[in-house]
């Protein structure tokens, strides 16, 4: 359970610092890919035994990193994409609603067990995440740009499925090292898209951006690492719905107390809802 809390905490230090990041201006790009190598150099000092390069591109799991890392950065960019064209309400939803494909795999893939009172408790969650982020006034959403929430919906989907996976499939992976392979996947994917508007003369670097980045990358490091453990502790059928609930749950009420954030009846019914699909859970 302590894997739960603290990978909580520090995702929702990546909620608080998101906000101050339009707030002063961040630009995502940059502070982003300064984000994964940033992590993977606290994964590449945090291992304390010395690792062998070659080691791991020959290892059985590092073609999953790498796939996980694609997943982490593009899934994130189509985010970013997302929010502008079709709005933040569905784009936030769309990710939610992935903890579908995670239940999914617990039972279809992993054999996890289940019973009624989980699936009342995975349905109620599902449920408080909709009503939660609905947004007070309906958005306009121009329909050729529907396919990035799908998108969302599926790589949010795939990035807690693989990290869940990894660990089944291959159980004797160092976890440390794994991290580390993956973020550096998405680091050498964000250092192209930042060499590709360096010869396009659009990029554009200050140094809050880099210290935005660095600090984006130990709150990322943190929050991953802590997530990954749990996963293994507990079914990801179980973790994921209390995870996304607890921390909608979490940033609702920051948004309200920090930020001045509005809610509607339907986002407090839903948060309310949240709690009571946690205890469900969690008692299943």
């Amino acid at each position: 359970m302590h894997f739960l809390i603290l990978a909580l905490f520090f995702s929702t230090c990546i909620f608080v610092a998101f906000k101050y990041f339009t707030r002063f201006g961040i630009n995502i790009l940059p502070s982003i890919t300064i984000n994964y190598l940033t992590a993977t150099l606290l994964g590449i000092f945090s291992r304390m035994e010395v690792f062998s390069i070659i080691g791991i591109v020959q290892a059985p799991w590092f073609f999953m990193a790498v796939l996980t890392g694609m997943a982490f950065i593009l899934t994130f960019f189509t985010f970013a994409l997302s929010t502008q064209k079709v709005g933040v309400a569905m784009t936030v939803v769309s990710g939610k609603m992935s903890i579908i494909l995670s239940v999914a795999v617990g039972f279809l893939l992993l054999a996890e067990p289940y019973n009624f009172v989980k699936i009342v408790g995975i349905v109620l969650a599902i449920i408080a995440l909709y009503l939660s982020n609905k947004s007070k006034t309906d958005e306009h959403i121009d329909k050729k740009y529907l396919y990035l929430p799908v998108l969302i919906f599926f790589g949010t989907g795939a990035n807690d499925s693989l990290m869940k996976l990894s660990g089944v499939y291959f159980p004797n992976r160092d976890e440390i090292l794994f991290l580390t392979a993956t973020f550096f996947s998405a680091f050498v994917i964000g250092f192209a898209f930042l060499i590709y508007k360096y010869y396009n003369k659009t990029l554009n670097i200050k140094y809050k951006d880099v210290f935005a980045g660095v600090l984006l990358g130990i709150f990322n490091w943190l929050s991953t690492l802590y997530f990954m453990k749990g996963l293994f502790v507990l079914p990801i059928s179980l973790f994921v719905p209390v995870f996304n609930a607890a921390l909608v749950l979490i940033a609702a009420v920051f948004g309200y107390f920090f930020f001045g954030e509005k809610l509607t009846f339907l986002n407090r019914f839903g948060i309310a809802m949240a709690l009571i699909a946690i205890a469900v859970v969690a008692l299943s």
